[in-house]
């Protein structure tokens, strides 16, 4: 049988290989145990130094910046299948997809949409996928993967300063240079291929011709079921729902409140959250058409907070306030708000149950 990507990582991840980059600027071997003569200058982590774990070199996993983009029907994007998932964003009325089948290789991907920079993140061992403004006290970060990873999350750094930042989902730096700053989080909606083009007809998309890898194969076998228990890197991880579950987590320093989509079918193949979160009306649409998806909105239009029910039958939201009807992506289709536009929250993003309970410990859960 043909080895995996996890397999390789495994394999690698066995020898605890010390990690540097061209001028020993990046030495994450210090933070995990290795002397400062294998490693080289230490570099301060803040972090449980026992999940840290070093898998790869830096750049093994080799992240994008300004990737060739294509329109959907080009041969150039004939690697995707509608049911694949993306990370969809949207910036000053442009639409980018950014699918898995590309991050699973890159995990980043730095580019520019409407007009403004965009660091697109996503790790596979923890199913989290995060869009960060780049832009840190006016300079921009090339971030990159560093091999190293925490609690089995990818640890970014900066490939024009070698400096690292710290784990995709601390959010916060933890490492280095750039400790206690924090990049902004950018709204972005992870959907089905299928869907993101029926919501985005004049999306753009990352092209395959971007590197030298099988964009249809996902390459860590079973990782991603939900019946799979495996980690990369064991670690105490809370198990009273599924590991690999996802989670729609709205983030809130080291808590929040995270919305599993187990919990969000109970209620209907299409359904919706009203609640408020971090003083915030919230609503959270969800749906199982074409792979689950779910979004959280800030519930306000101008001055007016609204309230949702969800139409089973014909696959759309309606507000209670004005009789509009919504779709997935926060769009009003018709009614007296017709063509508003809802604000997707952006410290809300999808993550494995797993991570969602690590990374967030003090987070509530829906539906307590």
């Amino acid at each position: 049988m043909e080895a995996t990507m996890l397999d390789g990582i495994r394999n690698i991840a066995a020898g605890k290989a010390a990690l540097a980059v061209a001028g020993g600027l990046l030495a994450l071997g210090a933070c995990i145990g290795d002397s400062p003569s294998q490693a080289g200058p230490e570099v301060f982590c803040d972090l449980d130094q026992g999940l840290l774990f070093s898998s790869l070199p830096p750049n093994a996993i080799p992240a994008l910046t300004r990737p060739e983009i294509v329109d959907p029907s080009s041969p150039d994007a004939e690697y995707l299948v509608d049911s694949d998932r993306v990370l969809g964003v949207y910036v000053n009325g442009v639409a980018r997809a950014y699918p898995h089948n590309i991050l699973w290789h890159h995990e980043i991907v730095n580019d520019t949409v409407g007009g403004e920079w965009v660091s697109v993140t996503f790790c596979p061992l923890t199913g989290s996928g995060l869009a960060f403004d780049p832009i840190l006290d006016g300079e921009r970060l090339d971030l990159g993967v560093s091999g190293v990873l925490f609690a089995n999350n990818l640890v970014m750094y900066d490939r024009l300063t070698e400096g690292v930042y710290g784990p995709q989902l601390g959010v916060l730096a933890l490492c280095e240079a750039f400790a206690g700053q924090e990049l902004a989080l950018m709204q972005v909606q992870e959907m089905s291929w299928g869907r993101w083009k029926e919501l985005h007809p004049d999306t753009k998309v990352v092209s395959s011709t971007n590197g030298a890898f099988n964009y249809r194969v996902y390459p860590y076998g079973t990782y991603d079921q939900l019946a799979d228990n495996t980690l990369l890197v064991e670690m105490d991880v809370e198990r009273s729902r599924p590991i690999k579950e996802r989670v729609l987590g709205i983030r809130v320093g080291d808590g929040g409140r995270g919305y599993p989509f187990g919990e969000l079918l109970d209620r209907g193949r299409v359904s919706v959250v009203n609640e408020v979160v971090a003083g915030v009306p919230t609503a959270v649409f969800f749906e199982a058409r074409n792979g689950a998806v779910a979004v959280a909105f800030d519930a306000r239009v101008g001055a007016q907070t609204l309230t949702f029910d969800a139409d089973i039958d014909g696959g759309i939201w309606t507000d209670r306030e004005t009789g509009s009807t919504w779709t997935i992506d926060g769009s009003a289709t018709a009614g007296p708000l017709a063509g508003e536009r809802l604000v997707t929250r952006s410290d809300a993003y999808t993550l494995f149950w797993f991570a969602w309970r690590h990374f967030q410990p003090n987070g509530s859960t829906f539906p307590n």
